[in-house]
């Protein structure tokens, strides 16, 4: 019959955000025999219909409560069968059941029940952002969306950047089903500075907002090497003396981090993987340890080098070399004291030869020699007191040597 023709399809529950766009999908039927009836749609917000508290008027808009004016509208066209109703700027007032109901000219008209129950609740939507790698020196496109399927009050998606990041942006609005999605593209050219500066996608409403964080993660090759010589004793940091330990610390900035190898004389010291900072321990540096020091970082993106020359304070050579000198002079002293001896044996030796010669001659010459030794000897005290010399000359008296070879290595 005609009763039966009389129907509609919607849903028993929709949810709506706060502030943001609700649409409640309505498909409605009628006897055939109306189709070319003209028609009046007008939307309900109470079940009681004697108090009939218009949400919608097709044909008359004053007939609509005055909250709801300029904030609704069908979606579709009467005669395609299309009901739907889209609301704007969704208050917590707007909760409560609604139904559909249609008039024709001829006063055929029919209410479609049962309601739809409208839920509103806090505005927790956000824009998604869409991650993509990102590299120093090379353009990116940063793509944020937002998705709806109430083609009511438009949201609006924006860009807020440091203005340490200056870009250039574009909107576009697509559809797919009953879903339209809004997209806004933020083009820039990354550089290492970016790296961690926060950006902000925000969608909006008239009367709500919420925005996702984007933080950048700027990929680039090592840079801003840098070699710190640090001095230990005991593995605590301090103002060194010599023959301490020696620290030397590369670090560089770089993401993804680098690999770092410490080289000396093209042999591989130290290495790290992953790693912006690299420490090589030199213990009880000796001159053996001096040269140059190269430290290497290398990522995916490229590489730099460092070095540094470590030059050892050779003290301890200076030492080793006042030894020898030392040695030098005990040696010396140590020849010195043996050719004293081999003259004083000789002196020995001929005074005993002289004196056994002597028992063979006359007194007279006996005496005669005597008294000319006296005078030598009257003579030599006279001269060794003007002259004040050393008792050392008596010991080298009778001695053939040269001072040369005795006091050279003095």
């Amino acid at each position: 019959g005609l009763a039966q023709e009389w129907k509609a399809n919607t849903p028993r529950e929709v949810k709506a955000q706060e502030g943001s766009c609700a649409q409640i999908p309505c498909r409605y039927n009628y006897p055939s025999h109306l189709a070319n009836q003209s028609r009046v749609g007008i939307w309900f917000s109470n079940e009681d219909q004697r108090t009939l508290p218009t949400v919608f008027h097709s044909k008359d808009h004053s007939r609509e409560l005055a909250r709801f004016r300029h904030r609704t509208q069908l979606s579709g066209d009467l005669k395609d069968g299309d009901c739907s109703l889209i609301m704007s700027n969704i208050t917590r007032e707007d909760a409560g059941p609604y139904y559909f109901r249609v008039e024709f000219d001829n006063a055929n008209s029919y209410s479609y029940l049962p309601v739809t129950q409208l839920h509103v609740s806090d505005f927790k939507d956000k824009p998604m952002i869409f991650p993509v790698e990102i590299i120093a020196g090379k353009r990116v496109n940063l793509r944020c969306t937002f998705n709806t399927t109430c083609d009511g009050t438009a949201p609006t998606l924006t860009w807020d950047t440091p203005t340490a990041v200056p870009g250039s942006v574009s909107n576009t609005v697509t559809q797919n089903g009953v879903t339209l999605t809004y997209t806004t593209v933020l083009s820039l050219i990354p550089s290492p500075r970016h790296q961690g500066q926060t950006l902000t996608c925000r969608v909006s409403y008239p009367t709500v907002s919420s925005e996702q964080p984007f933080v950048l993660t700027v990929q680039y090759s090592p840079r801003n090497l840098i070699i710190t010589v640090l001095h230990v004793i005991e593995d605590s940091l301090i103002n060194s003396t010599d023959r301490n330990s020696t620290m030397i610390i590369c670090s560089v900035e770089s993401f993804p981090a680098s690999n770092l190898t410490w080289r000396h004389l093209h042999v591989i010291m130290n290495r790290t993987s992953s790693n912006n900072e690299l420490w090589l321990k030199l213990p009880h540096a000796t001159y053996r340890k001096t040269g140059d020091y190269q430290c290497v970082a290398e990522n995916e993106h490229g590489a730099v080098e460092g070095s540094i020359t470590i030059t050892v304070d050779r003290q301890a050579f200076g030492e080793w070399k006042a030894g020898l000198f030392g040695a030098g002079i005990t040696l010396s002293v140590g020849l010195s004291a043996f050719f004293i001896f081999r003259c004083m044996r000789t002196a020995r030796n001929t005074g005993r030869d002289h004196s056994a010669q002597t028992k063979h001659v006359g007194r007279d010459i006996q005496e005669e020699q005597r008294d000319k030794s006296k005078q030598k000897e009257n003579k030599g005290q006279e001269i060794k007191s003007k002259l004040n010399s050393y008792v050392e000359e008596d010991l080298y008296e009778n001695c053939k040597y040269d001072q040369g070879l005795v006091y050279g290595n003095v």
